[in-house]
């Protein structure tokens, strides 16, 4: 083998072990699967309250940055048929379910045994909820359809967690909170809403050491 050659080869095999070396220092992908808690505030009715749950997948590109993928469904309570009735809009019954898909990056520390994240996703949120509940407050009644149907709209959050470490790959994740932005809205009633969500569950790391 020529001397040329053998630099090369020498050289690939720095730079593998280098790779090695980095990819040890973090995990390369978690796995984070929970509960999940909205509080949607519509700004024409009274908040409702969804329960629920979902995952999330990051893939860790360095020791501090990733990208992370959220997906989540929700079950709303009787918040809005009780607002609904109360102000003399008819006897409905609103499903309220809710789902959001959002990505964006993800920025957490990878050692110790608190291992805090923040994070900013962008993405869409679904509900069969809002259009019944503006039906009914634009018609002055609900009646007996959803003549509104689905609606989507642009949804974002920003916020953060912490994960406590259980074992090599396994950890406990017992808060993450969120500002959750959703825009709903038909006609006159598009607008912006601000809400909070919680999520809390279990985190697998893979990867890495």
């Amino acid at each position: 083998m020529s001397k040329q050659k053998l630099a090369i080869l020498l050289g690939f095999l720095c730079l593998v072990t280098v790779g090695a070396m980095a990819q040890s220092e973090f995990p390369t992908v978690e796995l984070a699967g929970g509960y999940s808690y909205v509080n949607l505030n519509p700004q024409i009715a009274s908040s409702q309250n969804f329960n629920g749950g979902g995952g999330a997948f990051v893939y860790n590109f360095s020791s501090i940055f990733g990208i992370k993928a959220d997906f989540m469904g929700y079950t709303g309570g009787t918040g809005w048929n009780n607002y609904l009735r109360q102000h003399g809009y008819g006897s409905v019954n609103i499903s309220g379910n809710a789902f959001t898909y959002m990505f964006g990056p993800q920025i957490k520390k990878h050692s110790g045994k608190f291992q805090p994240f923040g994070e900013g996703l962008f993405g869409a949120a679904h509900s069969n909820g809002y259009g019944t509940l503006i039906g009914c407050i634009e018609n002055q009644g609900c009646g007996t359809k959803n003549a509104y149907g689905s609606n989507n709209g642009f949804a974002m959050e920003f916020g953060g967690g912490l994960d406590i470490p259980l074992s090599e790959h396994i950890q406990i994740r017992p808060v993450e909170v969120d500002y959750l932005l959703t825009r709903f809205g038909y006609r006159s009633y598009s607008a912006s809403q601000n809400n909070f969500k919680y999520f809390g569950g279990i985190n697998f790391t893979l990867g890495g050491k």
